[in-house]
């Protein structure tokens, strides 16, 4: 399963046909991964909603720090740029428990391949837009 967290999932597929093509494949859609999409049934305020639910590379959201506060409280460490992003939608589609849930009845591995070096940064950026607490010291995992 890919997981778009910059672009939608065209650009994700664009992306997966030209990595199968690099390594010798034929860029045929039926060889390549499931790409997980916003779930139709959510609210996403107007923002998102013209974005049909995807975020905004970089752009701090309410939605992307309850899923990085709910992580974390799992001790499972994630950054807001792509683990943020990544869960928020993995877990709307894992919660929804519709049968035609790409990820429904699976094993699920996720890889982070990012690091965690610009937290505290982006965390700053989310308290100037007023989405962190004054009371929230800006820390990391």
């Amino acid at each position: 399963v890919v997981i778009p967290c910059v672009g939608d999932d065209e650009y994700a597929m664009r992306q997966m046909i030209s990595l199968d093509k690099a390594v010798g494949g034929t860029g045929r859609k039926e060889d390549l991964p499931w790409i997980l999409k916003p779930r139709a049934d959510v609210e996403y305020g107007s923002a998102r909603k013209r974005s049909r639910g995807y975020f905004t590379f970089g752009q701090p959201s309410k939605a992307l720090l309850e899923t990085y506060d709910e992580m974390n409280s799992e001790n499972v460490s994630l950054d807001l740029l792509y683990g943020a992003p990544a869960w928020t939608l993995l877990l709307q589609q894992w919660r929804s428990r519709e049968s035609d849930c790409p990820i429904a009845g699976r094993q699920l591995m996720y890889v982070h391949s990012g690091g965690l070096e610009g937290v505290a940064s982006q965390l700053t950026r989310y308290k100037h837009k007023n989405l962190l607490p004054d009371a929230r010291a800006v820390q990391t995992s």
